[in-house]
């Protein structure tokens, strides 16, 4: 079985593209994930919606990221949109629980670097990928395949193994990560 699979298309996250244009204040305000010394995702800037409570974090990543219940962030109440997707790609996937949901963003001419997510979140939930801002000239990669998308698709895909993203075009990629049980 492949480690990435398009599951749905024409998804309207229109309202979400316009929401994050009207606050670009969210993005960056956590950067503990994408700040990592040489770590894999230091060309992405992320809108953290729901994950661990921030209240939870005393410095120590590796802590922050062992079990625990999701919250939403209060970033969500500016991007509505992003609740109404995750909830939609929790009903799709027929899931009953809701864990972390993300939003990335990768300039063009920037990359995720090849890596392998770890530790209790990643290997929980499973996790699917709303496209917001894609074209055919940005790519999801696997060693063995690679999946391009364009607005409002919708994929499935495992972090487990190694995977990066090239962005090689002039447009930068937004991507909502929804990870369910």
């Amino acid at each position: 079985m492949k480690p990435i699979q398009l599951v749905a298309s024409g998804w309207d996250v229109g309202p979400l593209q316009g929401q994050l244009d009207a606050h670009p204040e969210l993005w960056d305000e956590h950067r503990q994930r994408t700040t990592i010394y040489e770590g894999p995702h230091g060309d992405v800037s992320d809108v953290w919606c729901r994950y661990n409570d921030f209240g939870n974090f005393t410095g120590d990543m590796a802590a922050f990221n062992e079990p625990h219940a999701s919250v939403w962030y209060p970033s969500i109440t500016k991007i509505p949109a992003a609740w109404s997707l995750a909830r939609k790609v929790q009903r799709f996937a027929k899931a009953e629980k809701l864990g972390g949901v993300l939003l990335t963003r990768i300039r063009p001419g920037g990359q995720v670097k090849p890596h392998i997510d770890s530790g209790w979140h990643a290997s929980h939930y499973r996790k699917f990928c709303v496209s917001i801002k894609a074209d055919h000239n940005q790519a999801f990669c696997f060693d063995d395949c690679e999946l391009r998308t364009v607005d409002g698709d919708v994929f499935e895909f495992r972090n487990d193994v190694t995977h990066w993203v090239p962005n090689q075009s002039a447009r930068e990629r937004i991507s909502l990560i929804v990870c369910v049980r």
